[in-house]
């Protein structure tokens, strides 16, 4: 059964020769066991699976990159 929220995030820079980042990518999916059954000289079994799907990609410049940490700590607060 797929959830109907994401649990999974992951980030991908650009950068130029130079390593200063150019563009960042917000990748957001959920991941979960997928579950089928099948005929086996057992009988029917079931076999889960691990499956992910992609929710979005949000590709940021280096400028909302920064906009969106900073809202990020204005909305969560700092680290203790």
């Amino acid at each position: 059964m797929k959830p109907q929220y994401a649990n999974t995030f992951g980030i991908r820079k650009v950068s130029d020769k130079e390593g200063e980042v150019l563009e960042v990518t917000l990748d957001i999916a959920y991941k979960y066991m997928e579950t089928a059954v099948t005929i086996t000289p057992k009988g029917l079994e079931n076999i889960s699976t691990p499956a992910a799907d992609q929710i979005a990609s949000i590709v940021m410049n280096r400028q909302s990159a920064i906009s969106l940490r900073n809202l990020l700590i204005q909305t969560l607060g700092m680290e203790p």
